[in-house]
């Protein structure tokens, strides 16, 4: 067995090097000066990678110190266990299990850290060694629509991404770190690299606006954050134009914008209502820390199910409604709503005629241009 073996996995490149990094420097520590230290990287490219890597890597386990120090040895960036063909062969996963075996007859002198992404969590291989390791780490895969729920990652994210802000001495909107982890939450690393962009964008002492994300910061991964949406719930008549350009020039159906904005109104019809009944004081910032919650206590039950749903305003997260949707509804009068969700219906029907945009764009001027 080896004296220390810690495994960490998961998809997101960042976090798993972040934390496999801070235990192969305890592992060093604890190891001592004298101590042989070693990098292995695990990446392959081919299947017939996996035999070479395999080879190394054990006889670096086996070699003994020829002054009797310890070892530590870190697997890094393995990628054995993801979901992919060169992992689902068989040559790969012979290779892997011999590897493992390596692992497990260590001897007590040698410390051992995997660092395994992307990860395939159907894969078992990794979870066979949970019981000898130390450190066992699966990080969990960001959420498809980040604040839609529980979501650890995205919040850890709004964290790094607002002290990396601050760090580089800009001002920001307070929305615009959630701005940055809904477009690419998926990746950590994006996230501040996406951070430090930005900064170089505002300026030493500049402001960063949510605008300024949505223009300039592209979706990563399987995203429905669509610019318009926002341009419209920000009554921006020439922000909302633009950002029409650039959605249709990418696509050519209206439907999924169509689609996202319809679940848009109906959170913000049922914000309206609730502001126009007194349960509700909104403004362009939101709403106050804590009354969707007081207010979720006393209308809950009669919203229905707790399922989640856009029908229902009380399934959704309290961040994601008091930051991101409330402030639309401080900017439209629940006629002007209603009139909105009934327009996407039209525009709907002028999609199956091919009209998307010249339809879409219509339904955009006659909201903005006229309140009501």
């Amino acid at each position: 067995m080896p004296g220390y073996l810690a495994i960490i996995a998961g998809k997101d490149e960042f976090l798993v090097d972040r934390d496999a990094r801070a235990c192969y420097d305890k592992a060093r520590a604890a190891a001592g000066s004298e101590a042989d230290a070693e990098i292995v990287s695990g990446v392959i490219m081919r299947v017939g990678d996996a035999v070479p890597i395999e080879t190394s890597f054990v006889e670096t386990v086996n070699t003994r110190s020829m002054f009797g120090g310890k070892r530590v040895l870190w697997l890094r960036n393995f990628n054995w266990v993801s979901d992919s063909v060169q992992a689902r062969s068989e040559e790969v996963k012979e290779s892997l299990a011999r590897l493992l075996k390596a692992v497990v007859e260590a001897e007590s002198d040698v410390s051992i850290v995997i660092s395994a992404t992307p990860y395939d969590g159907r894969r078992k291989d990794l979870s066979a060694l949970k019981s000898l390791a130390q450190e066992f780490v699966v990080h969990s895969p960001a959420a498809k629509s980040p604040f839609g729920g529980d979501d650890a990652q995205a919040d850890m994210q709004v964290g790094l991404a607002t002290k990396h802000l601050q760090s580089l001495g800009v001002k920001f909107d307070r929305a615009v770190p959630e701005a940055i982890v809904a477009r690419v939450g998926q990746s950590t690393r994006l996230v501040l690299v996406e951070c430090d962009k930005l900064a170089s964008y505002a300026g030493p002492g500049g402001t960063i606006k949510e605008a300024d994300v949505l223009l300039l910061v592209p979706t990563f991964g399987d995203g429905d954050f669509f610019e318009p949406i926002e341009a419209l719930a920000a009554r921006d008549l020439p922000w909302a134009l633009a950002s029409l350009d650039r959605y249709f020039f990418n696509e050519s159906s209206a439907r999924p914008l169509l689609s996202a904005l319809q679940n848009r109104l109906r959170l913000l019809i049922q914000i309206r209502c609730l502001v126009d009944s007194g349960d509700f004081r909104v403004s362009d910032a939101g709403l106050p820390k804590g009354q969707f919650e007081t207010a979720s206590v006393r209308h809950g039950p009669t919203f229905g199910s707790a399922a989640k749903s856009s029908a229902n305003l009380f399934s959704q997260n309290a961040w994601y409604v008091s930051n991101k949707v409330a402030p639309g509804a401080a900017r439209f009068t629940l006629a002007e709503l209603v009139d909105l969700q009934l327009a996407c219906a039209d525009c709907f029907d002028a999609s199956n005629r091919g009209d998307d945009e010249a339809a879409v764009r219509a339904m955009f001027l006659r909201a903005l241009a006229v309140r009501r």
